[in-house]
């Protein structure tokens, strides 16, 4: 059996057992996005009427970065679920398959990345019709998908390191609070002229900006700049938090495999 295939056996047991607690899986990460885009944006709409605003109605504003928060909501899923997977003896049994153990991290990922999409879909279009728009069109909007995905998996890394260190499935799970300060410590939902100065500063810090520009970009294009400049710092942002966090998942999990 090759390395794809037992990845893509791995996959398809990871989405039924997210459709087994789909909740968790796939409804978590639509609520609150949807929650801010709703009633926050709407009790806010007045803020895009300040001179220099870069876009109106403030939905338009505000959408890409909770499509990205669409892929931290329920991050810790996937590391939980694989600290599990070790405890239970899966891996055990897993040694005995045609499979090597290093597909379950990699079908894991992909969930991470897959699991995201409906999400994503659900609250770019709730953001449409509260104002948002996607000015580079329909290859925009697979692109945008792309990039949020992108953005579960680099972001969520940084829930295996913990996960995989600890080896408490309950770890990962005392992080959720990390994806509101990221989003609030960001332009996400105002531009940094209209931030104290401690905080806007902090923002240039926070590499959830980055790619929050680069979607910003594809939606109502760049506040400064290009659209390519934005895309691809925001490719670089996410390439670096992916390579930087997997340098500390691969030893872990191999030490995982091999107790």
């Amino acid at each position: 059996m090759t390395a794809l295939s037992g990845t893509m056996i791995l996959l398809r047991r990871n989405l039924r057992e997210g459709l087994r607690s789909p909740v968790i899986a796939f409804v978590f990460p639509v609520l609150f996005p949807l929650f801010l885009i709703t009633l926050v944006a709407s009790s806010y709409e007045r803020m895009a009427f300040i001179p220099g605003f870069p876009v109106t109605p403030y939905a338009a504003y505000m959408a890409p970065g909770l499509l990205l928060f669409t892929g931290m909501m329920g991050s810790g899923y996937s590391a939980t679920a694989l600290v599990l997977d070790a405890q239970s003896g899966f891996l055990d049994r897993l040694r005995l398959q045609p499979v090597r153990p290093p597909a379950l991290l990699l079908s894991r990922l992909l969930f991470d990345a897959l699991r995201v999409v409906p999400a994503g879909l659900v609250v770019l279009g709730v953001s449409v019709l509260l104002g948002a728009r996607v000015d580079s069109g329909p290859a925009g909007v697979l692109l945008l998908l792309v990039l949020s995905s992108f953005w579960s998996v680099a972001y969520g890394g940084i829930f295996y390191v913990v996960a995989l260190r600890t080896r408490n499935p309950q770890a990962p799970l005392a992080m959720a609070p990390l994806s509101v300060l990221l989003l609030f410590a960001s332009p996400a939902a105002a531009p940094p002229y209209l931030l104290q100065d401690w905080l806007a500063k902090l923002t240039t810090w926070n590499p959830f900006t980055y790619v929050i520009e680069g979607i910003r970009a594809l939606m109502t294009g760049p506040e400064s700049g290009t659209t390519t400049e934005a895309l691809l710092k925001a490719l670089a942002v996410l390439v670096g938090l992916t390579v930087v966090t997997q340098i500390f998942v691969l030893p872990a999990f191999t030490r995982l495999v091999g107790d």
